[in-house]
């Protein structure tokens, strides 16, 4: 692969998983900061009740996923992981599709699913990445 190529791949990949982790990180603070609301989200769109003590230590446990897919480590795992959630958070605002000009911001998960996508089939030509050299595939020899 063309080094100038190769570069842009990464820079590109790069970008995607900064960009994905800024919404989930503002999602995680929310359940730090604001654990009342993200309770209210959590019953409204998920349909599970969560004291907000649960809800603050979910906030913590996400955080410390984030760190790890923001660095790039466990690919396979944490980029999976960012694209399941997303599906899911995806498709549980089916409704909000269906009154389109009222929720028009919901419809922007749909380009950051396809971004959680890309990212995860491509997390070989990821390189910008924390990871050990094992995580680490060279674009040139990636499948």
């Amino acid at each position: 692969m063309d080094k100038k190529l190769a570069s842009n791949i990464s820079v590109s990949l790069l970008l995607l998983r900064v960009s994905i982790f800024v919404v989930f990180l503002m999602w995680g603070l929310d359940k730090i900061i604001v654990p009342e609301h993200a309770v209210k989200v959590m019953q409204g769109f998920y349909g599970l009740s969560l004291s907000t003590g649960a809800m603050m230590g979910l906030g913590v446990l996400q955080m410390l996923f984030l760190g790890a897919f923001v660095a790039g480590l466990w690919k396979k795992w944490t980029y999976g992981a960012i694209l399941g959630l997303h599906a899911v958070s995806t498709l549980s605002s089916f409704g909000k599709y269906m009154d389109p000009f009222n929720n028009l911001l919901f419809f922007a998960a749909w380009p950051m699913l396809a971004a959680c996508f890309a990212l995860y089939v491509l997390r070989d030509y990821d390189t910008f990445t924390l990871g050990s050299k094992n995580n680490l595939v060279p674009v040139s020899s990636a499948r």
